[in-house]
C-alpha cells in the first residue's frame, strides 16, 4: 500500500460524523491538512493536487478514526461550508447538485475502473495457479492495493491484504482459504455490494431510516486491536424477530465501550446499514439480567438457520451459532445427537467448563468454517457470558 495509507503518516485524527480529519506527513515540509464531509461527498486538502479528491482525501477515509472534538481549523472549514450551504437562491442550489452529481459520477467512473482491474487481477491469479502467490513480492501485492484505494473501492483493497496474510500465515488449509476468498472477490465482481466495496455510509443517514424495535440480548462478543485502534463487535439476538444484528464500535484509547450492555437483555432502537447485519443504536429504553435464551436442539439445525444470513452476504466470515445440550469430546462439541464440531481451546472454552463442570450446557458461539469461538452459555437457564 503506498505511503499515504500507512497510519504513522497521520496524527490528529478524529471524526464527527459526517466529518472526518487528520493531518497528512508527506515528503513536504509542512504537513497537509485534510477533512472530509462524508454526507456533502465534499473534501478539503492543503496539497497542491488538483484532483478532486486528492490521494489523501481518499486514503484517509480508509482508515479507522476514532470520534473526536473537531480542531479549530476543522471548524473553520465547516463554518465556511454552512455559511455558503446558507445561500438558498435558485443558481447555488443548481450549482451544488450538479457539484454533488460530479463528484458522485467521479467516484462511479473510479468504482468500474477498480472492478475491471479486479477482474484483471483475478486473471492473472488464476493463470499462475494458487500456488504461485507465496512467491509473489511484497511490491505487487502492495501496487494492487494501493490500486483499488486509488479506485474507492477499499473492501477489495482489505479483501486482498487478508489474503496476503493467510499466504504469509501459511498452514495446512491456507490453499483452501485463498481459493474461498478468491471466489468471494468472482462474486464481487457481479454482484457489486456497496457495503462489501467499502463505501461508507454516514451513522446519521442510518439513523434517518426506519428501525427495529426489539429485546436485543447481547450474546457474542469480538475484541480486536490493529495496532491503532480497537475494535469491539457484538452478536446481539433479537427476542421478537429472532434476528441477529452486529454493534461495532471503535477506540483509538483503551478498550471501547460496547454499544449495547454485553450479556444483558436490552429494550433498544436499532437502525440497519444497508445491505448489512449492522445496527446504529437509536433509542436504548432499559437492560436487564437476560431471560433464557432458546438454542436449536442440534448443530445440523443450527446451521440450518445460516441460510438466510448467508444468501443475504455471502461474505460473511463470522456467523453466530447456538445448539442445546452440548459436551466437550475432546477438540469438539458434541449435540445430543453425536454431531459436533471443532472448538477453539481458549479461554472462552475453560471459564465454560469451570461454569460447569462438566455437565451438559447450552452453547453460542461464532463459527468460522473450521472452528468454533465460544462466547456463552447456559445451565438451567441462567445465561453467563465467557468472553
Amino acid at each position: 500500500m503506498r505511503t499515504r495509507a500507512v497510519p504513522t503518516r497521520w496524527q490528529g485524527l478524529g471524526k464527527a460524523l459526517p466529518v472526518l480529519w487528520g493531518v497528512y506527513t508527506g515528503s513536504g515540509s509542512t504537513p497537509y491538512r485534510v477533512c472530509v464531509d462524508l454526507a456533502a461527498g465534499s473534501a478539503k486538502c492543503t496539497c497542491p493536487s488538483r484532483r478532486f479528491p486528492c490521494k489523501h482525501a481518499v486514503g484517509l477515509q480508509e482508515l479507522d478514526i476514532p470520534d473526536a472534538l473537531p480542531p479549530a481549523w476543522v471548524e473553520e472549514w465547516t463554518a465556511r461550508r454552512a455559511t455558503r450551504e446558507l445561500d438558498s437562491s435558485p443558481e447555488a442550489v443548481a450549482r451544488r447538485a450538479r457539484a454533488r452529481e460530479k463528484t458522485a459520477d467521479r467516484r462511479a467512473a473510479a468504482m468500474s475502473s477498480g472492478i475491471e482491474g479486479l477482474r484483471d487481477w483475478l486473471l492473472d491469479v488464476a493463470s499462475a495457479g494458487v500456488a504461485s502467490l507465496p512467491g509473489r513480492p511484497a511490491s505487487w501485492w502492495q501496487a494492487f492495493t494501493a490500486r483499488m484505494i486509488d479506485a474507492q473501492v477499499p473492501g477489495v483493497a482489505a479483501a486482498v491484504a487478508e489474503i496476503q496474510e493467510i499466504v504469509a500465515r501459511s498452514g495446512p488449509r491456507w490453499t483452501s482459504d485463498v481459493a474461498d476468498r478468491l471466489g468471494g472477490l468472482h462474486l464481487l465482481c457481479h454482484v457489486q455490494p456497496r457495503s462489501r466495496l467499502g463505501v461508507t455510509i454516514p451513522e446519521e443517514t442510518v439513523k434517518a431510516s426506519p428501525g427495529i424495535t426489539d429485546r436485543w440480548v447481547a450474546l457474542l462478543r469480538l475484541e480486536t486491536d490493529d495496532g491503532r485502534v480497537r475494535t469491539v463487535r457484538q452478536w446481539c439476538w433479537g427476542r421478537q424477530t429472532g434476528r441477529w444484528v452486529v454493534a461495532i464500535r471503535h477506540s483509538a484509547v483503551g478498550a471501547p465501550v460496547p454499544l449495547l450492555p454485553h450479556g444483558q437483555e436490552s429494550s433498544a432502537l436499532v437502525h440497519p446499514y444497508p445491505g448489512s447485519d449492522r445496527v446504529a443504536l437509536g433509542e436504548l429504553e432499559g437492560s436487564r439480567t437476560p431471560d433464557p435464551v432458546p438454542a436449536p436442539p442440534t448443530w445440523r439445525a443450527s446451521l440450518a438457520t445460516l441460510e438466510p444470513m448467508l444468501m443475504a452476504d455471502p461474505w460473511l466470515r463470522l456467523v453466530p451459532l447456538g445448539c442445546a445440550s452440548v459436551r466437550l469430546h475432546g477438540t469438539v462439541l458434541a449435540d445430543t445427537s453425536g454431531h459436533g464440531l471443532p472448538v477453539r481451546d481458549d479461554g472462552g472454552l475453560d471459564m465454560a467448563l469451570a461454569l460447569t463442570g462438566g455437565a451438559p450446557f447450552d452453547a453460542w458461539g461464532l463459527w468460522d468454517g473450521h472452528a468454533l469461538r465460544l462466547g456463552a452459555v447456559a445451565v438451567d437457564g441462567t445465561l453467563e457470558v465467557v468472553s
